[in-house]
């Protein structure tokens, strides 16, 4: 039990543990007694654990999600509002907004800070 433990928590899939366990299983085989207690004690530390372990490759992949979306709507809102201050954004604007990563100027873009403006 100790094994599976460690397995979910560096991240290894259910799958990837039953296979393990399949080829443990072909090697050894437990009594029927242990086996059902080892079944019955992984089913209920799933339960436990009902939430799927996150890598740390995965949570550094969300928050890069999170960022770029951030990003994306601030684009959208310095366009919206240069849409709304001065009509129809020509191309070349949209194209050089869209190359602003930066969530700060972006804010200031969308806040009308004239600094930016006059650039």
């Amino acid at each position: 039990m100790s094994l599976v433990r460690r397995l979910f928590e560096r991240g290894y899939s259910r799958e990837d543990i039953q296979q393990l366990f399949r080829f443990i299983d072909w090697l050894m085989v437990l009594p029927q007694e242990l086996a059902r207690g080892f079944q019955e004690e992984v089913r209920s530390y799933e339960e436990r654990k009902r939430m799927r372990y996150v890598t740390s490759i995965e949570r550094l992949a969300k928050e890069d999600g999170k960022q770029e979306g951030i990003v994306d709507n601030a684009r959208e809102s310095v366009i919206e509002v240069l849409d709304t201050r001065f009509g129809e954004v020509p191309n070349q604007v949209v194209d050089v907004t869209n190359l602003i990563n930066d969530v700060s100027t972006l804010k200031n873009l969308q806040a009308g800070d004239d600094y930016y403006f006059c650039k």
